[in-house]
C-alpha cells in the first residue's frame, strides 16, 4: 500500500507498522505524526531514516508532509507549493485555524529553506518557556519591550493575513527573533513581507544536541 492511501484511509500507526516491518528500500518510513490547523482535513508527517524526503532531521533522517481529508492525500513540497491548493480550498474557514500552527505549515514551504526553519511562538511567553539550557539575552528583550506583541490573524482588504513571531535557524539553534507577515488571497496565493528582525541573537547560549 502507498504511503498516501494509508494517509488517506486514517488506518492509524498499528497498520502503519504492520506495511512497513522493516526499513524499506524506497521510504524507510517509521512512523505518521498528526499536526493540522484545518477542521476538515488532516496534516501528516512521515519521517524517514535517511535524507529522502524535503526535510532534513538529525542525524541523518528526513520528512515530508501530507495532507488528506478522507478522499486524497496530497503531499506538500516546497518546490510544488501544493499548500496553496489546501488554502484555496479552506479559505473561507481560516480564521477559525489557530495561527501558531497556520503559520507554522506554511512557513514550512516558504521561508527558510532546508538548512533553516521557523519555530512559530504565540508570543513573549512562549519564548520564555524554552527552559534552562536557553539563556535570554535581557539586553535585547528589554530593547524589545512591547514590539514582541503575540501571533494573530485578520482578513483586510480580501486578504486573510497572519502576524507571526518566530524564531528562525538551523534544527534547535534558533536565536533570530522576528516577526512574520503572511498573506493569502482566496485564490490560495501566498505572499510574505520581508521578515522584521526583532534580535539576531536573543539567547546567549542554546543546548548542544548529540548524537
Amino acid at each position: 500500500m502507498k504511503p498516501s492511501d494509508l494517509i488517506k484511509n486514517d488506518l492509524g500507526e498499528n497498520v502503519w507498522a504492520e506495511c512497513w516491518p522493516k526499513p524499506s528500500a524506497t521510504g524507510d518510513l517509521t512512523v505518521v505524526d498528526e499536526l493540522s490547523p484545518f477542521q476538515s482535513t488532516k496534516t501528516y508527517v512521515i519521517h524517514g531514516r535517511r535524507g529522502q524526503f524535503d526535510f532534513t532531521t538529525l542525524p541523518h533522517g528526513s520528512y515530508c508532509v501530507y495532507v488528506a481529508d478522507g478522499q486524497k492525500a496530497v503531499r506538500l513540497t516546497r518546490a510544488g507549493k501544493e499548500i496553496e491548493s489546501i488554502l484555496k480550498e479552506t479559505w473561507e474557514t481560516l480564521a477559525d485555524c489557530n495561527p501558531v500552527i497556520l503559520a507554522s505549515l506554511i512557513l514550512k514551504f516558504f521561508d527558510g529553506g532546508i538548512r533553516s526553519t521557523h519555530r512559530v511562538l504565540s508570543g513573549e511567553d512562549d519564548l520564555r518557556a524554552h527552559g534552562k539550557n536557553y539563556v535570554l539575552n535581557d539586553r535585547e528583550l528589554e530593547r524589545m519591550q512591547g514590539l514582541i506583541g503575540t501571533t494573530s490573524s485578520s482578513r483586510s482588504d480580501g486578504l486573510f493575513v497572519i502576524r507571526a513571531v518566530t524564531l528562525c535557524g538551523w534544527m534547535h539553534d534558533k536565536r533570530n527573533l522576528g516577526i512574520e507577515h503572511i498573506y493569502i488571497s482566496k485564490s490560495g496565493a501566498v505572499h510574505l513581507e520581508k521578515r522584521e528582525v526583532l534580535s539576531k541573537k536573543i539567547f546567549t547560549s542554546v543546548p548542544q544536541i548529540r548524537y
